[in-house]
């Protein structure tokens, strides 16, 4: 049966859509051919979600209660139970960080008669500067050393602190991490977690450190300095349970870290290229820093919103698979002149329709189920996979009972292609898995690409591996179906320039949604076959993730 087109003229009421698409599914649900997913429902979510109305689903807003509102609100239509105990909602509480935009830096000599030649610097142009410690001092100074890249990694053999005590210290740093070329150390340009940004603010705060300053450059962070200053210059959140320790913590540009470095009387390519061997060992620069600021901060209510379809099967009791995708964004800024709403479209409404549209499909199966399936819509992506985070280390059930996560992430638009990838695949058995399932359809499977970008470490997939669970993006490939082979790479350029995390990402006339539903059908093979194998899919031994060994958490039975 072929599903009805939904259209709705100017802005439509969520309850109206979800009426309409629940009476689509009420006379066939126990049919023998089950209502399939289509373009157009996908299309109609989006326009839903990503309208003015819903103000960019920015945190803490009336428009980001009504998307979850309108979840929920589908979850209960289509009959799926509530993930947590009687709540389709997790709350949660979030810290809101607003920086002060008049913190200072300067440096100040240790030695007596030491002169540093150094203009102050000027915040936004030259650094960036917050703190996550709500008690954090007005002024801290302390002692400067050059980490390197900072990194620990012991299956690698590489060891940047040596056992040197860093703690109380400033630690300047490097972004990425050594041997970022085609066939260097680590994976080559390929990123690890290693060379994220987070990653060096939770070694500097696991070593004890005063503070710690990353110094920028483009090719090792991915992008430009423009990109750090306007995130940095706006509230940031973070999880109240997290460990926090850092006075201060930021970023400088490559000119501005290069001026320090020389100021203290070293060359920073000369301390770089040692910091490129294993030999490496924290510098210390005969400095000291001196960090003044005063950030604000307020607690903000958040919400992951999670429905689920039990299996009948008694095997699959406890043999969970979690679909998901964040529902939240930017919001508005009213500094900006005339569009002030960052909508949204593809990033990330593109993918929650998939979330929704597969929980509507499945719940024709309930009886037929070979696992339980869990549909999370989690929250704070934007603000570095909160939601997710919180919702992976606070599951109402053991996290070894969970086979897999697949992750929606700003979903093909565009039209189909004749290949796939599944982002964070090559971590664990759901390599193999995805594989089989694509060529299962006719898709060609290739290796991930964009590898330098460290997608896997940027969307809530991460979340759910850090804490023990394989974890997947599914992406689309590189070749699209038809004449114009090269179109999904020119369309996810432009998308890049033009759209990506501008008020610009709203709904395009020329979209082809059939490209979302391709994803789709790969999911729910990657389910199927999921459910046929009875092992647990499990970490490479070579990842840097691995299920954990017990889980002491005790578990409230659905």
């Amino acid at each position: 049966m072929a599903r009805t087109r939904l259209f709705f003229p100017g802005i439509f009421k969520p309850a109206v859509l979800l009426l309409m698409i629940g009476v689509l599914f009420s006379g066939c649900r126990h049919g023998d051919r089950p209502v399939e997913i289509t373009a157009e429902e996908l299309l109609n979510h989006i326009r839903l979600l990503s309208d003015d109305t819903y103000e960019g689903r920015g945190l803490g807003s009336p428009g980001i209660e009504l998307a979850a509102n309108y979840q929920e609100n589908y979850f209960k239509q289509f009959g799926l139970k509530p993930f947590f105990d009687s709540s389709y909602r997790q709350k949660f509480a979030l810290i809101g960080l607003q920086p002060d935009l008049k913190a200072t830096m300067e440096l100040i000599p240790v030695k007596k008669g030491q002169k540093l030649e150094l203009l102050p610097p000027v915040l936004l142009d030259d650094f960036v500067i917050k703190s996550e410690k709500e008690d954090c001092p007005p002024e801290v100074e302390a002692e400067l050393v050059y980490g390197g890249y900072l990194i620990q990694a012991p299956e690698r053999n590489w060891d940047d602190i040596k056992g040197i005590d860093l703690k109380g210290k400033a630690l300047l740093v490097e972004i990425n991490e050594p041997g970022n070329v085609p066939g260097g150390i680590f994976d080559g340009e390929d990123l690890t977690y290693y060379g994220r940004w987070t990653y060096k603010f939770e070694k500097a705060t696991e070593l004890g450190a005063a503070g710690v300053l990353i110094i920028h450059n483009d090719k090792g962070a991915t992008y430009g300095w423009s990109v750090v200053r306007n995130s940095w210059a706006k509230e940031s959140f973070f999880l109240p349970e997290k460990v926090r320790t850092l006075d201060f913590e930021g970023w400088v540009t490559e000119s501005l870290g290069s001026k320090i470095v020389a100021a203290a009387g070293f060359d920073l390519k000369e301390l770089r290229a040692v910091a490129e061997t294993s030999d490496f060992r924290p510098q210390p620069l005969g400095i000291k820093i001196k960090v003044k600021q005063e950030p604000a901060f307020h607690q903000v209510e958040a919400v992951n919103v999670a429905g689920w379809l039990p299996s009948a099967e008694p095997e699959a009791r406890d043999r969970y698979v979690i679909f998901s995708a964040h529902y939240d964004h930017l919001g508005r800024d009213p500094n900006l002149e005339g569009d002030q709403i960052y909508n949204g479209a593809i990033d990330n409404c593109s993918a929650t329709a998939c979330l929704l549209a597969l929980a509507g499909y499945y719940s024709q199966f309930k009886d037929r189920l070979p696992v339980n399936l869990v549909f999370a819509a989690v929250t704070a992506e934007e603000q570095g996979l909160l939601g997710s985070d919180y919702f992976a280390s606070h599951l109402p059930i053991e996290n070894s009972f969970v086979l897999a996560n697949i992750n929606f992430e700003t979903t093909n638009v565009w039209g189909e292609t004749e290949d796939v990838y599944a982002i964070g695949a090559k971590y664990s058995d759901l390599d193999d898995i995805c594989r089989r399932a694509a060529e299962s359809l006719g898709y060609r499977y290739v290796p991930e690409q964009g590898g330098n970008y460290g997608f896997f470490y940027r969307s809530d997939q991460l979340s759910f591996a850090r804490h023990g669970v394989p974890a997947v993006w599914l992406h689309e490939g590189l070749v699209a179906r038809g004449n114009d082979k090269n179109l999904i790479v020119r369309k996810s350029e432009e998308y890049q320039k033009k759209y990506y995390h501008q008020v610009t990402d709203e709904v395009q006339p020329d979209w082809d949604l059939s490209g979302a539903v391709q994803i789709i059908r790969w999911a729910r093979e990657i389910e199927e076959l999921l459910g046929k194998n009875s092992s647990l899919p499990a970490f490479k031994a070579d990842s840097p993730f691995q299920r954990p060994e017990t889980d002491v958490k005790e578990v409230q039975p659905h």
